[in-house]
């Protein structure tokens, strides 16, 4: 090789690929992307900026155990051991492994992905999802990608690297605030005034200010044109634009699947319609610099009126004693030895320590296991996921995507369970301003929507009616705009 390889454990912590080269590789990646899906990346929420509860984090790992098991035996694991030990197990190994950071806020412990592993997880994440590349689409930005895809000028080549670069954005951007805050505590190692300040103007301001930071609230800055880009992204949406990409998905990427042609493009669109977020990130990232400039404006004030040149201080003093007369150097204390046994504090008696016994430990009865089988059981049955609530209404959804709540039929106590979640997504999504993004249940609703149906009296009919009573509802599929 003409040049030395790139150092990439210099980037990242050695042990970070420990998990996913272990007999559990495949549960360990599938439980990485849930977490960053959910919690760290472009598609969750916008996290605090001082982290997540861990609670958050490992319910969210009993949730996939609960749902994937069993796992392999490895060494150190007890594979019989109760759900939240080894959910408290896996995640202690992401900590130690770099993919997760703890840090306690007051009493609390919070959790936060670090850049570097979010930025890795999400180009290995971006790499299993990889399709063709079109270098001619590459320096475009994603305003000019757009007006010639609107134009007629570009295909879908140019619809697919804009839809790349505003994920790589929203990345960006979601982990920027973390490089704030991190280098924060490495300025502040500084040993004298005069070196934080060259690095706080050469390395804070002149890499945030002026490099990355400035430049997102200029007026001429790409961003403050996202209004243009998502017009322009409906109108590709919604015009006879759409065929023609659909076509070209469909010849070029999805190898002739006009299903998978349409989802690959709806995808492309959808990350073109997340730039509508960026205000979220740019007011969370205003937070951190107001924050760190108070920090450093109160360590400059302080280092400017901490005593300076101590060691000449110092010095005067020495000299001091050494010409000061001898009467003027006694030690004020009272007359008497100054070791005298009369001076000294009596020893303290500490009292006997109380005998102590270790708990006797008693294994459980075959009864008992058998009653936390039964309990784990119920617990499942009475969980809804994504994926169980999905098959029960693929079931009952006919062809024309559209069925009623009457003709939903209860057999199981999983299926009473998903009607339960029904039902309340019907109620939610009736109030005012809808269901809202933040709402847990939203994350349950995929390819479809509830209603509830206008004046519509309470559910008694079909088998449902026997256990519940509730109003009528719809359950439509969503349906791709042509």
């Amino acid at each position: 090789m003409s040049q030395p390889p790139p150092a990439l454990f210099e980037l990242i912590p050695g042990g970070l690929f420990g998990p996913l080269a272990s007999a559990n590789r495949e549960h360990y990646w599938q439980l990485l992307c849930r977490l960053f899906d959910e919690f760290f990346g472009p598609d969750a929420p916008v996290p605090p900026s001082h982290g997540i509860p861990r609670r958050e984090i490992t319910a969210a790992v009993e949730r996939y155990l609960l749902s994937d098991d069993p796992w392999e035996d490895e060494e150190g694991d007890a594979p019989d051991a109760p759900l939240n030990v080894r959910a408290n197990g896996i995640y202690e190994r992401f900590r130690a492994a770099g993919w997760l950071r703890q840090e306690r806020l007051g009493a609390r412990e919070m959790v936060s992905m670090p850049p570097v592993a979010a930025q890795l997880l999400s180009t290995l994440i971006g790499f299993c999802e990889l399709g063709p590349t079109f270098v001619s689409a590459k320096v475009r930005s994603i305003e000019l990608q757009l007006q010639q895809v609107v134009q007629g000028k570009a295909g879908g080549e140019a619809l697919e690297e804009a839809a790349d670069q505003a994920r790589r954005l929203l990345v960006s951007l979601s982990s920027m605030s973390l490089q704030v805050r991190d280098l924060m505590p490495e300025l502040s190692r500084a040993e004298t005034t005069a070196q934080f300040a060259r690095a706080w103007f050469e390395r804070y301001v002149g890499e945030f200010f002026i490099g990355d930071y400035a430049e997102l609230h200029r007026a001429d800055h790409p961003l403050a044109r996202r209004s243009a880009i998502l017009a322009m992204a409906r109108e590709v949406e919604g015009t006879e634009l759409r065929n023609r990409l659909l076509a070209w998905y469909r010849d070029h990427v999805a190898a002739g699947d006009t299903a998978r042609a349409a989802s690959r493009l709806n995808r492309s669109l959808r990350r073109l319609y997340e730039l509508d977020r960026i205000d979220d990130y740019l007011a969370r990232l205003d937070d951190d610099i107001r924050q760190a400039n108070r920090r450093a404006l109160a360590f400059l004030d302080y280092r400017l009126r901490a005593p300076d040149r101590l060691d000449v201080l110092l010095r005067r003093a020495f000299r001091g004693v050494q010409r000061a007369p001898e009467e003027a150097l006694r030690l004020p204390v009272g007359p008497g030895g100054l070791m005298d046994v009369e001076r000294l504090r009596p020893p303290r008696r500490r009292p006997r320590p109380i005998a102590r016994s270790a708990n006797a430990t008693t294994p459980p009865t075959p009864e008992q296991l058998a009653r936390l089988a039964l309990l784990r059981r119920m617990k499942r049955s009475r969980l809804v996921t994504a994926e169980d609530l999905a098959g029960y209404v693929g079931r009952h959804l006919p062809a024309e995507g559209r069925v009623e709540s009457t003709r939903l039929d209860i057999a199981t106590i999983a299926d009473l369970r998903a009607y339960q979640v029904l039902v309340t997504l019907a109620l939610r999504g009736h109030r005012v301003g809808g269901l809202r993004r933040d709402d847990p249940l939203s994350r349950l609703q995929r390819g479809f929507r509830v209603e509830l149906v206008d004046g519509g009296d309470d559910n008694g009919a079909g088998s449902a009616g026997r256990y519940l009573r509730a109003p009528r509802f719809v359950v439509e599929r969503i349906r791709k705009s042509a």
